[in-house]
């Protein structure tokens, strides 16, 4: 009997939390993006099945349209969270962000994501890979790469994250240098090939292959040394050649 009655209740807990995102399935809601919607419903306190008030965070109905889309009505019902032990470090905000990076990155690995979410402010550094390996595992996103039909890629698109490296700079709007002469300012980027990952990214004055190199090595004391680098070369940026040993 008790067994029934619980089977009921999360069953229309489950309705609940899909009539809260239904709008975002059926792309009927009057906002300008998912976000802003998650936003606007959750600004107050919303009252569950059972009669009680809570104030949801959006990043909660996020994740719970990331869920539905990969599971549909099953993946709202309520469970016991299965990587009990660890995902007690994990926030929402941090459980959506990695489910966005394994759909938009697939064959980034914990390691790779715990940096990411590291440098974005959403997890502590006290959290170790391991944790977020386990999520990863227990939420069936290990092998998302796999989820559906191969894309076709380029040709010369590279097989897996840190193979290749491709840098360049692209000119920035003037600003006022420390002595309030306004002068042009150039963004050094550097993306790895396969994921289109950020792996740096800084803003200078000058364009020149000392102030790359300090961008390559934020890069590499952050992801390790890619197999390949790539880069425009120009007589004003041509590098030493023992760059890649100096970085």
């Amino acid at each position: 009997m008790q067994n029934t009655v619980a089977q009921k209740n999360d069953r229309e807990l489950a309705y609940f939390r899909f009539a809260l995102i239904a709008p975002v399935i059926q792309e009927m809601f009057p906002d300008g993006s998912i976000a802003a919607y998650c936003r606007r419903v959750t600004e107050k306190p919303i009252a569950r099945p059972d009669g009680t008030m809570f104030h949801y965070k959006p990043a909660t109905l996020e994740r719970w349209v990331n869920l539905y889309r990969t599971g549909g009505m099953d993946a709202l019902l309520p469970r016991e969270r299965s990587d009990k032990g660890c995902s007690k470090n994990l926030s929402d905000e941090c459980i959506l962000e990695i489910y966005k990076l394994k759909e938009k990155f697939p064959r980034l690995d914990a390691v790779q994501i715990r940096i990411r979410l590291v440098q974005d402010g959403l997890l502590p550094a006290s959290v170790s890979p391991r944790t977020i390996q386990r999520f990863i595992k227990a939420n069936g996103l290990k092998n998302a790469a796999a989820s559906g039909p191969l894309k076709d890629r380029k040709a010369f698109e590279e097989s897996f994250f840190g193979a290749m490296w491709q840098a360049d700079t692209c000119y920035f709007p003037h600003i006022p240098d420390d002595r309030g002469e306004l002068k042009r300012t150039y963004l050094m980027v550097i993306v790895d090939d396969n994921s289109r990952l950020i792996v740096g990214a800084r803003l200078f004055f000058e364009d020149n292959a000392y102030n790359f190199q300090k961008v390559f090595k934020d890069a590499v004391a952050t992801y390790g040394i890619p197999c390949k680098l790539y880069v425009d070369y120009t007589e004003e940026k041509t590098m030493p050649k023992n760059f890649v040993n100096a970085a």
